[in-house]
């Protein structure tokens, strides 16, 4: 809106659709990380065969987007009870997945490459039928086993797509920050609260786990196709250190608590998605049956429902499809969205310089906006993450794998193919919906 109303719809559209993929992921991650990993921990405790079969199942395709739907559906019917709850569940899971992330720190702490080798071993030949997976993996990698390179800097700032994933969407709560008591200190408590705290548990996981398997394993293991050493899947960190424990209360624990974390992103992207939808209704550039609030529970239910539907046929392309790859949504974001964000901040303050100067934080150094000085720093920075994302093979939208390269332009650019079309039929009704943009939406 501080640039043009085209460009403001376009990065909400971009951000939008990814949002409906991104509700999908975290989704299928529940079965394919948490669930599947649990029921495999717990086979190889008890001994179980049927367990482990069931944990093969959730890994699966069919297992993963099944499992996925019913999380989905599950967060629709919580969201449809209103944000208190869905607030009451969260910080519940929390505590339980942090307690969790704390004990599995202390294990993998108490441990060394010494004794962690013969550990994985143990673990994974009930998997691959082998006394030294291990070595099996190491001998298919051949000339191309890992070792502990010396530091690389363009390697080390391709490595930033991952981390990116978690602490570049600290801002996701302000989608909701007009439903919150006391937002204008809970956000500002709460996004780099959220950031520091996501950085710190990222330090001391990559740390401690680094310590008890050293990096010439990780990379190792991670480098294999697992099916060349008959093992049906990379295991994470969490049941690597589960691994490490012959306690089947720990293993639950450790477990669990994993499976608390993979679909953190999900509930957040419904909220997000919601919003955004119900705020293009607002605006004429959506049915206005999406704006719709229910009157009992006060909420959108047109709106949940349809991103949910969208959430939930994203999940199972992703499923099944693996070009989708994890993080190659992000790029769209990151070049789209946030870029246009950070252009829209940086002429603010002279395209609205009204609403600026009105605003409690009208800052300038040297007669510059503080919020342009902000914007430029930011486009700076969305460069450098998009110029990662491109150059990390790892990524699924490098230009070694342009696929969804083109997915992601096909996405941004159908924004405006959707505007300008959404524009015409308004404009046929006589409503037109740039008198909408020419005001702040409601809260």
């Amino acid at each position: 809106r501080a640039t043009k109303p085209l460009f403001g719809f376009v990065a909400s559209w971009n951000y939008t659709i990814w949002c409906f993929f991104y509700i999908g992921v975290p989704a299928a991650f529940l079965g394919k990380y948490g669930i599947s990993a649990l029921f495999r921990e717990l086979g190889v405790s008890f001994g179980s065969s049927a367990m482990t079969t069931w944990g093969d199942w959730f890994n699966t395709p069919l297992g993963t987007a099944l499992t996925g739907t019913v999380l989905i559906i599950a967060f629709a019917v919580v969201f449809i009870y209103g944000v208190s709850l869905y607030m009451r569940i969260q910080n519940i899971t929390f505590v339980l997945a942090s307690i969790g992330l704390a004990i599995t720190a202390v294990v993998l702490l108490n441990h060394t490459p010494d004794s962690t080798v013969a550990a994985f071993n143990h673990y994974a030949g009930n998997f691959t039928g082998k006394p030294d997976t291990y070595k099996a993996i190491t001998t298919n990698l051949g000339t191309n086993a890992v070792t502990d390179p010396p530091f690389d800097l363009k390697q080390t700032l391709i490595s930033m797509t991952w981390p990116f994933t978690v602490l570049g969407f600290s801002i996701a709560s302000a989608y909701i920050g007009g439903e919150i008591k006391g937002a204008n200190r809970s956000q500002m408590i709460g996004m780099p609260g959220s950031l520091f705290y996501s950085a710190f548990w990222l330090l001391v996981i990559s740390y401690v786990t680094l310590h008890a398997f050293g990096f010439s394993f990780l990379g190792n293991l991670a480098a294999v196709t697992p099916g060349n050493v008959n093992l049906g899947f990379t295991p994470t960190f969490s049941e690597l250190a589960a691994a490490l424990t012959q306690h089947v209360w720990l293993v639950l624990i450790i477990g669990v608590s994993f499976a608390l974390w993979t679909y953190a992103w999900l509930p957040i992207y419904i909220l997000t998605a919601t919003r955004n939808i119900l705020a293009w209704a607002l605006d004429g550039l959506a049915p206005a049956k999406i704006a719709e609030v229910n009157e009992n529970t006060h909420s959108p239910l047109i709106a949940i429902a349809v991103s949910s539907v969208l959430g939930i046929g994203f999940l199972w392309l992703y499923a099944y499809d693996a070009a989708f790859s994890t993080i190659s949504g992000f790029f769209g974001q990151v070049c789209g969205t946030f870029f246009l964000t950070s252009i829209g901040a940086i002429v603010f303050p002279y395209t609205q310089k009204d609403m600026f100067e009105a605003s409690p934080v009208a800052w300038r150094v040297a007669g510059v906006p503080v919020l342009s000085i902000m914007g430029v720093l930011s486009a700076l920075g969305m460069g450098l993450i998009a110029w990662a994302f491109l150059n990390d093979p790892q990524s699924g939208i490098s230009f070694a794998q342009p696929f969804m390269l083109y997915v992601n332009a096909g996405v941004f650019l159908s924004g405006f193919i959707y505007f300008y079309a959404a524009k015409f039929i308004q404009a046929r009704q006589g409503v037109d919906i740039d008198l909408a943009f020419a005001e702040i939406p409601p809260e």
